[in-house]
């Protein structure tokens, strides 16, 4: 039963993860902005939701306020960079500063325990467990599977369509009248919701915020993204279709990936910096195809 250990783990935190993956994969490549703010969002969703629900609010009120706050996030970013012409680099590093010492004002400390509040994820463990967290996996497993439904059939629409020509052809988008300066308000609005989201599921899980977990967030979602579309064939869905499923499919094959090797004897200080390889590793291969690629023609 040990080697079903990490399986159990890899699962739960892949779930977990896809949806700051897929804030990642859908700012980068549907809206061509590398989103450096979900790094801070992701911290902020979790410090939000855990100060609120320490403060006695509804479970659902607090999930839903902290994932705006995340969302405000990625609104100021794309503000600072359309209205006020900063680097989108810049603009996500201010941000996420902001944030970093926000959250510690809102936490008043740099962790909050959540130990002793009790969570759906809690109840779930308590009746479906049985050596292993179905009631946990199968719960998120649907929820991200909604979630895709979701997003899918968003980005599908009118609505979807402009945010999408926006980032990919800015000139074009206003040649038709578009307002790219707020559809990336938008569009990064709603991916940051998501990567607040992820905080909260993972506040939620492991049963404490501190102020240094949205640390890694980044490089882990890019690795996850990465491996993803390597896996998954492009051709066989729509574009936006293939970026959301190779986020998931992604992210859960990093977590599983990481929880083998921590298995195995990986000393967990040391994950950051295989993983930072692995993401270089794959961007090399991928420059040394294409450039074979236009060698031939």
């Amino acid at each position: 039963m040990n080697w079903l250990i990490p399986l159990d783990i890899g699962l739960i935190m892949g779930l977990i993860f896809s949806w700051v993956v897929l804030s990642l994969a859908i700012a980068f490549r549907l809206f061509n902005f590398p989103d450096l703010t979900i790094e801070g969002s992701f911290l902020l969703g979790a410090a939000v939701y855990a100060t609120l629900y320490k403060a006695n609010f509804n479970i659902c009120l607090s999930i839903f306020v902290a994932s705006i706050a995340g969302g405000l996030s990625g609104f100021l970013t794309a503000l600072l960079h359309s209205r006020f012409k900063l680097n989108k680099f810049l603009a996500a590093i201010i941000v996420i500063a902001i944030i970093y010492s926000l959250s510690l004002r809102l936490m008043g400390a740099s962790n909050i325990s959540l130990l002793k509040t009790k969570t759906l994820l809690d109840y779930l463990n308590r009746y479906l467990y049985c050596g292993f967290h179905v009631g946990i996996i199968g719960f998120l497993f649907l929820f991200v599977v909604f979630g895709l439904i979701f997003i899918s059939h968003l980005l599908s629409t009118k609505f979807g369509l402009r945010l999408r020509v926006s980032g990919s052809n800015p000139e074009y988008a206003r040649s038709l009248g578009i307002n790219v300066s707020i559809s990336l308000i938008i569009g990064l609005f709603f991916t940051n919701c998501l990567a607040a989201f992820s905080g909260i599921l993972l506040a939620m899980y492991q049963g404490f915020v501190d102020v240094g977990m949205g640390q890694g967030t980044l490089i882990l979602a890019l690795a996850a993204m990465t491996i993803g579309e390597r896996v998954l064939p492009e051709s066989c869905f729509s574009f936006h279709n293939f970026v959301c499923l190779s986020a998931v499919v992604g992210s859960i094959l990093y977590q599983l990936l990481v929880a083998y090797a921590v298995r195995f004897g990986l000393a967990p200080t040391d994950l950051k910096l295989v993983t930072a390889l692995l993401v270089l590793m794959v961007v090399i291969l991928r420059v040394s195809r294409d450039s074979e690629l236009f060698a031939d023609m």
